[in-house]
């Protein structure tokens, strides 16, 4: 074999190893970027478990769990068609599946909790704020009809109100037992300007606004030792609040 020949060979060898070494890095990327949306759509999909999980005891509604549901669905559907092999998400795709048949859960039948505590109050009307956000977030993707969006949203507007009034009532009371009168009259009067503006109000609220009225009209010390029915923890709302379960473990920020 001469020297050409040899060369040509080595060249040869060259060219088919950098081929393969391109094609090679090539399909380590397209693995990467699977890899990558994979990772997203389980990140989406575990928000929307978390979520949910952690409304497991407020009546936020059918609607409301129904479009957190889709959404986390549609996620893991994205994510069966990137790895059809995966059995743990044909699992909870089949278990999501059942479970949109009868969104609701005993909790939207019960009242809502108000909490004793004013900061965990103001965490709850947070969470509740952030929920209507993320569901008018999700109604843009056109996942669910735009009616179920609008129902679920009001009623979590009707829940952050009435957090929001009972928040109110609190602060009141609150001033009355340092015997700040004139700040308490003007938390009570602030929650009776609120409870006008809402346009349908439910039982509790009903309620809650005969007493109102009637605190209103008491004296400080009487109004200081006024229970409300919100004051009044109801047996099916005793229980602990249920630990969120994620689908996918540990989330992450993208």
């Amino acid at each position: 074999m001469n020297s050409a020949t040899v060369i040509i060979v080595i060249l040869v060898i060259i060219v088919a190893c950098v081929v393969a070494i391109t094609v090679i890095q090539k399909r380590e990327e397209e693995k990467a970027k699977v890899r990558q949306k994979i990772a997203q759509h389980k990140y989406r999909a575990n928000q929307a478990s978390t979520i949910l999980g952690n409304f497991s005891q407020l009546p936020i509604g059918a609607e409301a769990r129904q479009i957190l549901m889709t959404y986390c669905l549609a996620n893991m559907k994205a994510i069966r068609q990137l790895s059809p092999f995966d059995q743990n998400i044909k699992k909870n795709i089949d278990s999501l599946q059942q479970n949109l048949k009868t969104p609701q859960t005993a909790a939207d039948s019960q009242k809502l909790t108000i909490p004793n505590d004013l900061t965990l109050l103001t965490q709850q009307v947070n969470q509740l704020s952030t929920l209507a956000k993320f569901i008018l977030k999700i109604n843009k993707s056109n996942l669910v009809p735009a009616n179920t969006a609008a129902i679920a949203v009001r009623k979590i507007m009707g829940l952050i109100s009435e957090s929001k009034i009972c928040a109110y009532i609190q602060q009141g009371k609150e001033s009355l037992s340092k015997h700040e009168y004139v700040p308490a009259q003007r938390n009570f009067i602030m929650a009776q300007q609120m409870m006008i503006k809402l346009p349908d109000k439910n039982e509790r609220l009903k309620k809650l606004e005969v007493e109102l009225q009637e605190l209103i009209k008491s004296s400080p010390t009487e109004a200081m030792n006024t229970e409300l029915s919100f004051d009044q923890p109801s047996a099916e709302n005793s229980e602990e609040p249920k630990k969120p379960d994620d689908l996918f473990g540990p989330r992450k920020k993208w």
